[in-house]
């Protein structure tokens, strides 16, 4: 069976949240591929097996077996490109190894710079790069796990995984891509399932949620638009609290970072006896309005795309509104790029404010405005930093022994790392490339700080005072090149500080920082991080929910209810209201555009299931109706059912059917009534309970006949699944309901 191979999409370079470029996913291959060559023996002991043959003389052709639903190019393809997998083993066969040897390398940009690794034996010894782990039969087969070491091999000095033939290494060369890289393991799902409750509808790009310190039951909602919308006991007010979108550049519909970032209530803002009653302070992309406070140094001409802009505002303790006259400008920051813009602020248990900024922009903080060595390891730029100040006037705080800061807006805390020797004063951390979303634990007070990376890993950090966090040499645990975007192996250096979590873009493209969950509506995520990743594939909402042990570094996924759900949205940000339920800002919109943004308090999942049951979604007249429930146990491999009907009359059987299509007509899957075949009639009219029992694989028949409990439960969460009741008057049944 021929089979082809397809080129995974280009990596994409955008200015998102993540401005991390696109990895595309993988499908994984299924164990136990024969080899084409060899017998049984020798295929179960690789896990993928391709042949290579000639079509021409400037061309590879792709040969293989099974799975067949993968998706290749045509037949004598150049050159196709690859996929392999961390810890898969394979066997590669040249059929005409003495025209077209086959040679595994390090690919650079040019032939000449290619590093062999490999290089396949047509006669004679077998030449292979010391320390890498191959088998030759010296006729054409090779075969190799792909290891982390032999990953980074073909990653040396910025090179790519690639292969090539000896004597046409200019014109027959392509490309290897890889999935579990840099990090092998997967991030598994969660054993605990969580619901998701809407608290409000109709946002556009929700960003960021506070609660109010000063009323209880009211939730602020920081829309990137421009606006805090107020939920007040489970209600979205028409009005805003704040409208700052005349301040705010405008943003791009289809995509942008830019716009209204960050919200942060004074510790004293519901204390009229406070010097900080009625403060709070907000974080907006602005445009370039004269010199900022701080900058970076661009060539002659060049303008800055934006200015970041944080600003005091003044309620009356009254108004439903901010009165937009009480602003105050405490400091303005120019932005090289439009992307990485960080903009998340937060007091601390110390009572500064604690304010992200991003790298500037571009990629690889390498871009105009970045200088030589990248904005994250200079100490004399703001960007790339968690900056740390009191933002209350100096002439607020005569008695204070925190220096005024240079614009006098503000004072500086007297111990931040630079006060008094080189770099920013106001930098408390550095070393970020995008810290979006950070907070503050609720009990250590630990500084957790998500970092978005660039093209392989996301990271979490807890962030200390005076530390680097590596980037742009380093990109999670890994070393960095910044001239080419790629990543090498891991970097030990006492100079920077490692995060302790982090995960690989085969499972997301951009983190979302979350909050330490310390509320009561999910016992069994007390004291672990809930956070996110805004989506696996950039223009898709396929948004994840995660939950990590920042201890042990363990991260999983938190699925939705008891099917497991995915979420099926964009993340665009966290929340935690005072009683330390955590609550997701997400939308299906890519962009700051339409009304698809929601607010989501997150709950503890059902464990039930249900189906109303009709004639009507029979097909039928019938005025019969029923009701089935179903409960998943603890280990989900067993489901308790319970089946009532109510007026219904020569009653045959009841199934479970699953359909190939949702909504669709399918088969029976499991019996509910009888709990076995043969069909059982119940002669004249019937109301009350007509089945309960367990359900377990075992029970499974037709389309599920040998499949596990997920199976069904993926049928479920698909809209596959139905309960069907028959009978004499309507063998193919009476009445139905969809499960869910």
């Amino acid at each position: 069976m021929l089979f082809r191979i397809e080129a995974p999409s280009k990596l994409i370079d955008l200015e998102d949240i993540m401005n991390s470029r696109q990895i595309s996913k993988l499908a994984y291959f299924v164990l136990g591929m024969l080899a084409l060559a060899f017998g049984p023996a020798h295929a179960q002991s690789y896990d993928v097996a391709w042949t290579f043959g000639d079509v021409g003389m400037m061309a590879y052709r792709l040969d293989g077996f099974e799975p067949t639903s993968l998706q290749f190019p045509p037949l004598g393809t150049e050159n196709p490109t690859l996929p392999l997998e961390l810890g898969k083993r394979y066997q590669i066969r040249v059929t005409n190894p003495g025209a077209h040897p086959l040679e595994i390398m390090a690919k650079a940009a040019s032939p000449a710079q290619d590093v062999v690794l490999l290089s396949m034996s047509v006669q004679g010894s077998f030449e292979s790069n010391a320390g890498v782990a191959w088998t030759d039969n010296g006729q054409g087969t090779v075969r190799f796990t792909l290891t982390g070491a032999l990953y980074e091999a073909m990653t040396q000095g910025g090179r790519k995984p690639g292969y090539r033939c000896r004597p046409h290494s200019a014109t027959m060369r392509g490309d290897f891509t890889v999935a579990g890289l840099p990090i092998a393991d997967r991030i598994a799902p969660s054993p605990v399932r969580v619901d998701l409750q809407t608290v409000a509808s109709g946002l556009a790009a929700p960003v960021l949620l506070v609660p109010d310190p000063a009323r209880v039951g009211r939730l602020h909602i920081v829309d990137q638009v421009g606006l805090v919308r107020v939920v007040e006991h489970g209600q979205l007010r028409d009005a805003p609290f704040l409208d700052l979108t005349s301040l705010v550049v405008p943003v791009r519909v289809n995509y942008d970072e830019r716009g209204f970032l960050g919200l942060a209530f004074h510790p004293g803002y519901a204390d009229p006896s406070s010097i900080g009653y009625g403060r709070f302070y907000t974080y907006t992309s602005e445009p370039v309005q004269g010199s900022a406070d701080f900058t970076v140094q661009v060539p002659a001409g060049t303008a800055m795309n934006h200015q970041s802009v944080v600003r005091e505002w003044h309620w009356d303790g009254v108004s439903e509104q901010v009165d937009p006259a009480s602003s105050r400008e405490v400091l303005r920051v120019d932005q090289p790029q439009s992307n990485h813009n960080a903009g998340h602020m937060e007091f601390g248990p110390d009572g500064y404010l604690y304010i992200a900024f991003g790298d500037g922009g571009g990629a690889n903080d390498t871009a105009v405005g970045h200088g030589p060595t990248g904005n994250g390891q200079n100490i004399n730029t703001i960007l790339g930093t968690i900056a740390r100040i009191d933002p209350l006037h100096p002439t607020l705080t005569p008695n204070s022994g925190d220096p005024a800061s240079a614009n006098g807006r503000y004072r500086v805390p007297a111990d931040n790392p630079f006060v008094g020797a080189d770099g920013i004063d106001e930098i408390f951390a550095y070393g970020l490339r995008n810290p979006y979303r950070f907070s503050f634990d609720a009990f250590s007070g630990a500084l957790i700080v998500p970092d978005v990376g660039q093209n392989r890993v996301e990271e979490v950090n807890i962030v200390r005072k005076g530390r680097n966090y590596g980037w742009n040499v380093k990109e999670g645990t890994f070393a960095f090149v910044p001239a080419t975007g790629a990543i090498g192996g891991v970097l030990n250096d006492p100079r920077f500080s490692d995060p302790v979590v982090q995960y690989d873009h085969d499972d997301g493209l951009s983190i979302i920082g979350g909050y330490t969950y310390y509320g009561t509506a999910i016992p069994q995520l007390w004291g672990q991080y809930v956070c996110g990743d805004f989506s696996r594939q950039f223009s898709v909402p396929e948004g994840r929910l995660f939950v990590a042990d920042l201890f042990t570094g363990q991260i999983q996924e938190l699925l939705i209810g008891p099917t497991g759900d995915p979420l099926g949205l964009f993340v665009k940000g966290f929340g935690q209201d005072l009683e330390g339920e955590v609550y997701l800002l997400a939308s299906t919109a890519l962009g700051p555009v339409g009304d698809t943004g929601l607010v989501l308090k997150l709950v503890a999942a059902r464990t039930g299931l249900t189906a109303v049951l009709k004639g009507a979604d029979a097909g039928t007249n019938s005025a019969a109706t029923g009701l089935a429930t179903l409960q998943l146990n603890a280990a989900r491999d067993t489901v308790a059912y319970q089946l009532k009907v109510q007026g219904i009359a020569n009653v045959t059987m009841a199934h479970i059917h699953v359909s190939i299509e949702p909504g669709a007509n399918g088969p029976p899957a499991v019996w509910l009534f009888p709990s076995a075949p043969p069909a059982m009639l119940i002669p004249g009219e019937f109301t009350g309970p007509l089945g309960a029992g367990n359900v377990t694989a075992a029970n499974f028949v037709g389309p599920l006949a040998g499949k596990t409990m997920a199976d069904l439960l993926a049928a479920i969460r698909e809209g596959r699944a139905y309960v069907n009741v028959h009978t004499e008057q309507f063998p193919a049944g009476e009445i139905r309901g969809q499960l869910k």
